[in-house]
């Protein structure tokens, strides 16, 4: 299964500067406790956001145009995998069940993954706060809202694909 995940606000921004505007402890906690021991994919830039390193307790996939660039960092750790293609996680994860994967972002990736998604899992921040990124509106023809979890600062919504 192909899953997205990630916080905006209401307006849809999901970034400012290659980071998050916000500094929500809560949100954090639901990204970990929902992607740890599980794979993940992101982009170069989000990839640069963490440092050029992989998140802990996960298997990590960058995409990029310039696989050769980051080779030796994927030497330096075993949870990392450098990759220049969507294809082959497409060809794994895709509507398989036993195989799931957490696109974490940013934008470019998600528009990448968003027409192969099995689920989508979006937190929306209540508070506005200023972004240089968007996320486009999720299409309501293709998706269905299965539950909504409210917490004081965000609510956290989970769309199935119809």
């Amino acid at each position: 299964m192909i899953k997205l995940i990630w916080a905006q606000t209401k307006n849809g921004v999901i970034g400012n500067n290659n980071s998050l505007p916000w500094d929500i402890k809560e949100e954090m906690q639901h990204f970990r406790r929902t992607t740890t021991k599980k794979d993940l994919v992101m982009g170069r830039k989000t990839f640069a956001s963490l440092n050029y390193k992989p998140l802990k307790n996960r298997l990590n996939y960058v995409l990029t145009n310039n696989v050769d660039k980051y080779k030796d960092l994927e030497k330096e750790y075993d949870n990392l995998i450098i990759i220049n293609s969507v294809d082959p996680i497409i060809e794994k994860y895709a509507k398989n069940q036993e195989n799931e994967i957490f696109v974490i972002g940013g934008k470019i990736i998600y528009e990448l993954f968003l027409d192969s998604a099995d689920e989508i899992i979006r937190s929306i921040i209540k508070k506005d706060y200023q972004g240089d990124t968007f996320m486009r509106d999720l299409d309501v023809n293709k998706f269905d809202k299965i539950s909504q979890e409210d917490y004081e600062e965000f609510y956290i919504e989970r769309w199935v694909r119809k």
